[in-house]
């Protein structure tokens, strides 16, 4: 039997919303798969929804979904100044594995699933924990001078430089690689700027291209070079392909985790039992790495496009219907997570979705949990308890969610 609800949908892309969408996803989990004409998309937040959509991506395509969220086809009026924004011509005309379906994605996953395994991220494990030590010890310093960012300090540059280091690209250009990043995510949100955004993805494709170039005429031991020189399908790829790997990776390695540790903060923030609990019992870190990711993951959904009639949640779906997959509202399901919006670190977390499912399981999964349990374990290991000292800057992006500063000072 087809079921829908007759109420209108939350606008998952208005500002009030953007800035605190667990009422919305907990009312669209009450209404089921739901049609939002004004963003002509279908919502899913119900977890076994989710769950079924990720289970099947032939039906429900990543290539056509992208396609249809980056040309504006879907999502608030006047978002196709995005497609202006990242020269969209080019990028739909090459191969992007977060935009990808069977065979491409195989294939594209195939060429930098080797440095991603658990084996590994293991072996980053030595550098990460020095590298956050050395992060907390100056927070620590400029906290005690009353000039201390939470992200400014520690969770922009831990993820920055460990992914410049897996690439193999001087991690002093640091600046620029974060910069870079806000570009691409911004290109994400309901408004952007197009001239500011379209400079500095020109910058970054640039670099990337001509690094691209470089590792092609004399490779080196890094990952930018296998990739440069990988023959998934007998062939190279082509320089823009690589270009946009290398983008993806950069993006994806370093905003994540980012974001996560900034929601992870204000959580504790909101819930001091749990902090004393990880103070008391330190080895609790990677529990609590998982519950912030459950309670606080920064990817709040993606776009997938039906490639033929089916039926979700009782509720048919038309072919070529965009679908907004709710991993963020999913976590928050009350039929699978008891008291949902409680940040408790010993919880059952088995079956979050925060770093997707399936086929496209985040591929750094691994190094973003290492990078955030480093830097709990840092800060926990130096006693340093953070404290807000202003109004923290949240993101305003649909897609993402997190923060672009947090004053703090510590109480140590």
């Amino acid at each position: 039997m087809t079921v829908q609800a007759a109420s209108v949908p939350p606008d998952l892309f208005s500002a009030s919303v953007i800035a605190d969408p667990f009422p919305a996803y907990a009312s669209l989990r009450r209404s089921g798969v739901v049609y939002d004409e004004r963003n002509d998309m279908w919502v899913v937040a119900r977890h076994r929804d989710v769950l079924e959509a990720l289970h099947h991506p032939s039906l429900y395509s990543s290539e056509y979904g992208f396609q249809a969220f980056m040309s504006g086809q879907v999502g608030p009026a006047g978002s196709e100044e995005r497609a202006t924004a990242i020269g969209l011509d080019r990028l739909l005309g090459s191969r992007v594995l977060i935009a990808s379906d069977p065979p491409d994605h195989t294939l594209l996953r195939r060429i930098v699933s080797r440095p991603f395994t658990k084996r590994s991220i293991a072996s980053w494990e030595t550098r990460a924990t020095a590298l956050a030590d050395e992060l907390v010890q100056e927070l620590a310093s400029k906290a005690a001078n009353g000039d201390a960012d939470l992200v400014r300090d520690l969770a922009v540059p831990l993820p920055v430089r460990l992914i410049a280091e897996v690439l193999g690209i001087p991690s002093d250009r640091q600046a620029d690689f974060r910069r870079w990043s806000d570009a691409l995510v911004g290109s994400l949100a309901a408004q952007i700027d197009v001239e500011a955004v379209s400079g500095d993805l020109a910058e970054m494709s640039e670099f990337f291209w001509n690094v691209t170039e470089e590792r092609r005429r004399a490779p080196e031991d890094d990952l930018l070079s296998a990739i440069a020189q990988a023959t998934p399908d007998g062939e190279e790829l082509s320089t823009i392909e690589v270009v946009m790997f290398c983008i993806l990776l950069l993006v994806a390695g370093n905003e994540t985790t980012t974001n996560l540790l900034g929601n992870i903060q204000h959580s504790l923030w909101d819930h001091p039992d749990q902090f004393d609990l990880i103070r008391r019992q330190p080895d609790l870190t990677p529990a609590a790495v998982e519950e912030g990711l459950r309670h606080g993951g920064p990817v709040q959904g993606l776009f997938r496009q039906t490639t033929a009639a089916c039926e979700l949640g009782g509720v048919r779906l038309p072919t070529s219907a965009n679908v907004f997959v709710l991993f963020a509202a999913a976590n928050r399901d009350e039929a699978v997570f008891s008291e949902p919006d409680v940040f408790r670190v010993e919880r059952d977390t088995a079956d979050h979705l925060a770093l997707g499912h399936g086929i496209h399981y985040c591929l750094g999964a691994q190094l973003a949990r290492l990078e955030a349990r480093a830097a709990l374990d840092a800060l926990l290991a130096h006693g340093l308890e953070l404290q807000p000292t202003g109004p923290a800057v949240a993101t305003h992006n649909p897609i993402l969610r997190g923060f672009e500063s947090i004053p703090v000072s510590s109480s140590s």
